[in-house]
Order: C-alpha cells, then structure tokens, then sequence
C-alpha cells in the first residue's frame, strides 16, 4: 500500500476535527485552523475537505460562523474507511499480460493475503482512538511547582 501525502493529510484533518469535537461537539472548525495547526497546505486542505464531505465523512457550513466537522461519531469511522475514500482501493494489484499463470496465480493469492491483513488491522482502529492518542501527545505535561 502506498500511503500519499493526500491520505496523510486527509487523516490530519480527520484527526484534528475529531479532537476539536471533543471539546467543542456543535462547533464547526475553519479549515484554516486545522492548516495551521497541523501544517496542511490551505488549497489542498480545501480539495481533501471537499472530498470527505462529497463521502459523507464532513459536513460543512458556510459563513462567518462555519467550518467543517464530522459527519459522524468519530468512534464509527475506521482508518480503513478513511483511505479507501480518499485513495480507493488497498493495496492494487497490476493485472500484467504474460508471465507465468502458475507465479502470477501465487503471486494474486499472497497479495490478496497482504489485502485482507492490512484491511482487518486497518478496519479495528477508529478515528476516536488515533485523536485519543495524538491528543494525549499533543497536549503539554502539567508542570507541578513546590
């Protein structure tokens, strides 16, 4: 699988507006906050906002008072979902012409094997739990002072 800077990108966003809804649940996020703040270029935040609402993962709000948040509970939304909205399927495969029928049937049964591992592991976590962690990474260490 070929992990592009779109899907990078697209989990960003996808992560930082799960975050944000924890604290503020109604509120919609600017996507130049989430640019900022996770270092996504603005135009191709935009693109990649257009399409994961165009997927139903986001719904978006014009106006002063818009923004963009997610469609759905965070904890409902799998990695595997993610990726196969924004690239299509995991891991192709190139269907070739000549080679041996034998290695090329093989070679088609142990990608598809790789397929499904990587769809399953991708499939057990949600956005709910990537957030969870960045979140408790992202945020400072209490000082304490005696």
């Amino acid at each position: 699988m070929k992990v592009t800077s779109k899907t990078m990108y697209t989990l960003h966003f996808l992560t930082g507006l799960a975050i944000k809804s924890k604290d503020w649940p109604s509120k919609p996020i600017h996507l130049r906050e989430i640019a900022k703040e996770y270092n996504i270029p603005f135009k191709f935040l935009e693109q990649i906002a257009i399409l994961m609402k165009s997927v139903g993962l986001v719904r978006g709000a014009r106006g002063k008072l818009g923004g963009y948040q997610l469609a759905e509970l965070p904890e409902n939304i799998t990695l595997a979902r993610i990726i196969k909205a924004t690239e299509g399927e995991i891991l192709p495969c190139a269907e070739i012409e000549g080679g041996n029928e034998v290695v090329t049937d093989l070679l088609l049964r142990l990608f598809q094997e790789g397929r499904e591992l990587v769809d399953k592991k991708l499939e057990s976590v949600t956005l709910a739990q990537l957030a969870e962690k960045a979140k408790q990474q992202l945020e400072p260490v209490p000082m304490y002072y005696l």
